[in-house]
């Protein structure tokens, strides 16, 4: 898992996990690991949406509104 989600990896990126997968359980540690061995942190979703004066397009990325 980890080798398709590290060459995409940025600051501001999610990252989806299905929970029902079969190496989810015993991937997830590693994949938490090495996201913060590469000095990312994690948290919530709700602390990557800017709330006030944005809009969000169709494409899932915030604007500022004038």
């Amino acid at each position: 898992m980890w080798e398709r989600i590290e060459p995409k990896l940025e600051n501001g990126s999610i990252i989806l996990i299905h929970n029902g997968t079969e190496n989810t359980a015993s991937s997830l540690d590693e994949i938490i690991s090495k996201i913060k061995e590469k000095g990312y942190s994690i948290v919530p979703v709700s602390e990557l949406i800017y709330k006030d004066n944005y809009t969000i397009d169709n494409s899932g990325k915030q604007h500022k509104n004038t």
